[in-house]
């Protein structure tokens, strides 16, 4: 178990600067990975505390995520464990019992590290794309590393998402042309295993 703060920094870009700043991500920083991921999102509020679960598998790695915070926020606490592949489906239905709102989504993913430990990623979502720059922090060094972060977008010219409404806006779009809505139902259960099985696959 690992437990953190998070700092994340959010900026969509449009569908054809997505080899541009792919491009310039190259000249300034070094490729790190390229990931495919499916991830089964749950999103929801326990007491007054935002919650961000993720049930996801990544290059054939299997885990658990856990965000608090809000969504939007830059400074969420992350909890995450790895799960056995023969354990991911139960996860998903153990979590789908909390009745938060699920959704599936598929990733592709190109993640650079820069100067300072920053990392950028730029993101692909169907016709979506986005890119988050992350360090992860102590308590005492937030501010800090906050500057350092928006030093970094400056750098590579991106506007970055300014509020929550911002964010959700982006959420929304996603949630609506590419992710799909998952209510456990036996038909969801099967499509899923069927993806999940392929992902488990990416090496």
């Amino acid at each position: 178990m690992d437990k953190k703060i998070e700092l994340e920094l959010r900026a969509e870009i449009p569908a054809q600067d997505k080899k541009l700043f792919q491009d310039r991500l190259g000249e300034v920083g070094v490729l790190r990975s390229h990931t495919k991921r499916l991830s089964i999102m749950y999103f929801g509020n326990i007491d007054t505390r935002k919650l961000d679960i993720r049930v996801r598998v990544t290059n054939g790695e299997c885990e658990v995520v856990v965000k608090s915070g809000s969504f939007g926020a830059h400074d969420r606490i992350e909890v995450a464990q790895k799960i056995n592949p023969e354990e991911f489906l139960g996860m998903v239905k153990i979590f789908a019992q909390f009745g938060f709102a699920m959704e599936v989504g598929e990733r592709e993913t190109f993640n650079y590290t820069l100067p300072n430990d920053i990392i950028v990623s730029l993101v692909s979502a169907g016709s979506i794309s986005y890119i988050e720059l992350e360090k992860m922090s102590s308590e005492i060094d937030i501010e800090k590393n906050n500057q350092l972060l928006r030093h970094s977008a400056d750098q590579l010219g991106l506007r970055l998402l300014k509020s929550e409404k911002e964010f959700d806006a982006l959420c929304k779009r996603l949630a609506e042309k590419v992710d799909w809505p998952f209510h456990g139902t036996n038909e969801e259960y099967i499509r899923l295993n069927e993806l999940f099985n392929r992902y488990l696959n990416e090496q």
